[in-house]
């Protein structure tokens, strides 16, 4: 008998196990993942300030209804696209907070989306902050044009071609020398941020074509551009031939 009651028990366990599982599994594989973006405010990992939008990664055809929650408060319960709220940080405590979202289909699935933890600073701590990266940010600025500033020292008066690197030529758009670009110098997406070895002048600058280098150093000759010159004849026009044709004894 004790047996019996041990193995219906195990039983029950197991089922309760296996339906834990699925559970926790179909949460797992839910098919939306929220999506936090800052609209205005302070962010960097999960510490936030300011004015927020809260939305949802996935297809949103398919949602019936969504509802928003920060902890157990409701923050939206929305019906129509698009599925988004927005709050401000400003209006809630600092500290740590759960954001997570509860999403029902129009086929009747019922999904709890995975939460995202995020922390709450006030507009004082915020401001630390942004001073803090600030302070880092123009000390890297500094560190960097320090840097390409003595480099360029080094470099000025030496032919550009000679000590090329791997970045390649640069021709500076004050004094239209060559110079070569530095592996230090401040990257800007669009080119780098360096000195003229030359002038002195600061600017962007991008790697210079072969033409455009040979350009600035006075080593073009358009005499020998192929594409400038006219092909010279090797052959005499076939109506001087015909024309001389007529001095000939037959």
């Amino acid at each position: 008998m004790r047996k019996l009651k041990l193995v219906s028990l195990l039983l029950i366990v197991l089922i309760g196990l296996a339906a834990g599982f699925k559970t926790a599994s179909a949460q797992d594989d839910a098919p939306y993942t929220l999506k936090l973006r800052r609209d205005w405010g302070y962010g960097s990992g999960m510490d936030i300030q300011g004015r927020m939008s809260l939305s949802l990664n996935g297809d949103e055809s398919q949602i019936d209804t969504v509802t928003f929650y920060l902890d157990e408060q409701v923050l939206a319960e929305l019906s129509q696209e698009p599925f988004k709220v927005s709050f401000s940080t400003d209006d809630y405590p600092s500290g740590v907070h759960e954001l997570r979202a509860k999403v029902s289909t129009k086929a009747g699935e019922s999904f709890d989306v995975k939460p995202l933890m995020v922390n709450f600073l006030s507009s004082s701590e915020a401001g630390e902050k942004t001073t803090k990266l600030l302070v880092i940010v123009g000390a890297l600025v500094g560190g960097s044009m320090l840097v390409s500033y003595l480099i360029s020292s080094r470099q000025k008066g030496q032919p550009g071609k000679a000590s090329a690197g791997i970045h390649g030529l640069a021709v500076c758009n004050q004094c239209g020398q060559t110079f070569p670009r530095s592996f230090f110098g401040m990257n800007m997406v669009v080119g780098k941020f360096e000195r003229c070895p030359h002038c002195g002048k600061w600017q962007i600058t991008r790697r210079a074509s072969d033409f455009e280098i040979a350009l600035a150093d006075g080593k073009y000759d358009p005499a020998l551009d192929v594409d400038q010159q006219e092909a010279e004849p090797t052959t005499k026009p076939a109506k001087d031939e015909l024309d001389e044709s007529r001095y000939i004894d037959l």
